[in-house]
C-alpha cells in the first residue's frame, strides 16, 4: 500500500466541486457527483478522509494570533488585531473572533452524510472475490471503510465537544437535514456530553490502535482508539468541572478519573524525555491525536524576536505566565527566599526556558535583546510588548530571509494532558493520595510523573490538602500545556474568570552598562463578564431559527 501521511490542506466540499485539491500527498480530483462518490472505493474513502478538514485549526489561527493572547498567559503585539475583542469586551453574537459554529456543523453534516451514504458499503464495493488478489483487495477496502465509518462518528463527537465547550448545549443533529426542515432546538449540556460518551463507547472497538504500522500505510493523523478515549477523558473532565457541575456531583469526578485511567491502561503512550523536542517532533509516543500541516513559516514569522529578518510580530508571553513557573525548589517565586527578582530566570522550572525566549537567552546564534532599545525590545518595530517571545513549537533553525519552511504538528491530545486530567479528577473524587481498588496511581503520583520528565525533573508536589493540591494541578496544567489552547477553556470550566479581568503584566527591562534591571509593569487591562463563560450563539443562527434556538444568558 502506498505510504502517505494525513496532511490537511483545504476543506473538500460535501458535494461536488470542479477543481483539484491537495489531499494527503497526491492530487485528488473532486469533480464528482454524489452517486459517483459513493459507488466506488477511492472517492468514497476520500470523502471520509475529507471530514477531518473540519477539525479546528491550531497555532496563530485568529488573525495571526494564538488563542492564548485572549488569556492571562499572553498579549498580541498588534493592539488592533481581532483577538483584542476578547480582551476589551467588544465581541458578541454578531462579532466573535473564534466563532466556529458554521465550521463545526459543516463537519457534523459531512459525517452524517458519509454515514448515511455508506450503510451498504460492503455490497457497493463488492467486486471480484474469486481470485486471491481480488479477495484481498475487497477485504482491504471494506476494512478501510469500516474504520472510516467509526472515524466519522469519532469526528462528529469531537465536533460536538468543540461546540459544547464554546456554546454549552447545542442542537444534536444526527441526520443530514434538508433545506426545508425546521431548525432544531438546543439540547442540554448533559445530553450533548452523554451523546459524545455513548458514541465513543459504541465505536471504541471499531477504531484501530495505531496508524503507524506497516499494514496501514502509515496514515498517521487518522483517529485511533486512544484518540477516542482521550476525547472521552476531556469531555467527562469538563462535565465534572464547576461550570457544568455546580452541585459538585462527585460521581462525575469519578467518571472523569475512570476515563483518564482507561487511556493510561492502554500502555501505548509515554512522556517524551525532552520537553523542547516534543513540539518539534512529527511523531512520538506522547502524541495521541494531532494535525499535521504542510511545510510553512507562518509560525516562525509570528514568534521569532523582532530583530531577526522576516519577523512580523505576534504572541508575547506575559509576566503572569512567567510567574507561574516555580523555582527549582518546587516553590512559587513569591514563596522562595532564594528567588532574585533582578536575576529572574535562573533556577526556574526548566520548562520556562523551553517555552519562552527571555532577555539574554541565546536564540538563532545570538543573545536576545528584549531590553528597551535593544535589537528585539521596545523601540523596534513589531517588538514584544511584554519583554518575552514564544519559543515553543517554532523551528529555531529556519532562515526566513531565504523563505525556508518547516513542518508543524498541532496536538489535540497528548499523554501529559491525560495524566493531568487524571490527577485533577482523582483529587476531586478521592483526594491527593488515595488509590482505590483497580487503580494504579494516586493523583499525586500522576502529577509527579509529568514533573519528573527527565528534561524537567521538578520536585514532587508536596501540597497535602485537597484544596492545596487543586491549585497545584491547575498551575501544572498552565505550565505544562502553555499555548496549547487549554488555559482559555480551563479558566472557564473552573469558573475563575476574574483572573481574565485582571491586568496582564510584562517585564520592563533596562540595560545599565553590562547589567540589567527588571520591573514588572502592567501592559494591558482586560474585561471579563459572567456571560463570557460561554460564547453567544451566532446572531445569524438565532435569526434563522425563528425562535426555536435560544440565546445564551445575558447575550
Amino acid at each position: 500500500m502506498k505510504k502517505y501521511y494525513l496532511y490537511i490542506y483545504a476543506i473538500i466540499s460535501v458535494l461536488a466541486i470542479s477543481c483539484d485539491k491537495e489531499f494527503l500527498d497526491r492530487k485528488l480530483d473532486t469533480n464528482y457527483g454524489e452517486e459517483q462518490v459513493f459507488s466506488s472505493y477511492t472517492p468514497m474513502r476520500d470523502f471520509g478522509i475529507a471530514i477531518y478538514t473540519s477539525l479546528p485549526e491550531g497555532f496563530n489561527r485568529i488573525d495571526a494570533a494564538f488563542l492564548a493572547s485572549a488569556t492571562d498567559d499572553a498579549v498580541h503585539s498588534g493592539t488592533a488585531t481581532t483577538i483584542q475583542r476578547f480582551n476589551n469586551g467588544s465581541w458578541g453574537p454578531f462579532i466573535n473572533p473564534d466563532d466556529q459554529w458554521a465550521r463545526l456543523y459543516t463537519g457534523v453534516r459531512k459525517a452524517n452524510f458519509f454515514l448515511e451514504k455508506t450503510v451498504d458499503y460492503k455490497n457497493v464495493l463488492y467486486r471480484d472475490t474469486i481470485t486471491a488478489a481480488g479477495k484481498t483487495n475487497y477485504n482491504n477496502q471494506i476494512n478501510d471503510i469500516k474504520w472510516l465509518r467509526a472515524e466519522a462518528r469519532f469526528l462528529r463527537a469531537y465536533f460536538y465537544f468543540e461546540l459544547l465547550k464554546r456554546y454549552g448545549g447545542v442542537p444534536l443533529i444526527l441526520t443530514t437535514m434538508s433545506a426545508d426542515e425546521s431548525p432544531r432546538p438546543r439540547n442540554t449540556f448533559n445530553e450533548c456530553a452523554n451523546f459524545i460518551v455513548t458514541e465513543i463507547d459504541a465505536i471504541n472497538n471499531e477504531l484501530r490502535n495505531t496508524w503507524s504500522d506497516l499494514n496501514s500505510g502509515n496514515q498517521i493523523g487518522r483517529a485511533t482508539k486512544g484518540a477516542a478515549l482521550a476525547l472521552k477523558s476531556r469531555v467527562l473532565l469538563y462535565a465534572a468541572s464547576p461550570l457544568n457541575n455546580p452541585a459538585n456531583d462527585l460521581q462525575k469526578w469519578v467518571s472523569a478519573a475512570d476515563a483518564a485511567k482507561a487511556v493510561i491502561a492502554l500502555n501505548r503512550y509515554s512522556l517524551l524525555a525532552n520537553y523542547r523536542d516534543l513540539f518539534r517532533s512529527m511523531s512520538n509516543n506522547e502524541f495521541i491525536f494531532e494535525r499535521r500541516y504542510s511545510a510553512s513559516n507562518n509560525l516562525e514569522r509570528t514568534t521569532f524576536p523582532a530583530g531577526f529578518d522576516g519577523a512580523v510580530g505576534g504572541i508575547n508571553p506575559s509576566q503572569n505566565l512567567i510567574d507561574s513557573y516555580e523555582t527549582t525548589n518546587g516553590l512559587p517565586v513569591n514563596a522562595d527566599p532564594s528567588y532574585n527578582s533582578q536575576n529572574p530566570y535562573v533556577n526556574r522550572d526548566p520548562r520556562l526556558l523551553m517555552t519562552v525566549i527571555v532577555n539574554g537567552s541565546t536564540y538563532k546564534g545570538r543573545p536576545v535583546e528584549a531590553w528597551i532599545g535593544g535589537k528585539d525590545g521596545l523601540g523596534k518595530p513589531r517588538a514584544t510588548r511584554t519583554g518575552y517571545y514564544l519559543k515553543k513549537f517554532a523551528d529555531e533553525g529556519l532562515d526566513l530571509s531565504l523563505n525556508r519552511t518547516s513542518n508543524h504538528a498541532w496536538v489535540y491530545f497528548r499523554y501529559a494532558e491525560i495524566l493531568l486530567n487524571y490527577a485533577e479528577a482523582m483529587n476531586e473524587a478521592y483526594g491527593p493520595d488515595v488509590t482505590p481498588a483497580g487503580y494504579t496511581l494516586s493523583a499525586r503520583q500522576a502529577i509527579n510523573l509529568v514533573r519528573k520528565r527527565s528534561s524537567v525533573n521538578m520536585p514532587n508536589v508536596i501540597a497535602s490538602s485537597q484544596p492545596e493540591f487543586r491549585e497545584k494541578v491547575r498551575n501544572e496544567r498552565r505550565v505544562e500545556l502553555a499555548f496549547e489552547e487549554h488555559r482559555f477553556w480551563d479558566v472557564r470550566r473552573w469558573r475563575i474568570g476574574q483572573v481574565f479581568a485582571s491586568p496582564v503584566y510584562g517585564m520592563k527591562i533596562l540595560k545599565n552598562g553590562t547589567s540589567f534591571s527588571f520591573e514588572k509593569t502592567p501592559v494591558e487591562n482586560r474585561v471579563f463578564e459572567d456571560k463570557m463563560y460561554l460564547y453567544p450563539i451566532p446572531g445569524a443562527e438565532i435569526d434563522k431559527a425563528g425562535g426555536s434556538l435560544t440565546q445564551n444568558p445575558q447575550w
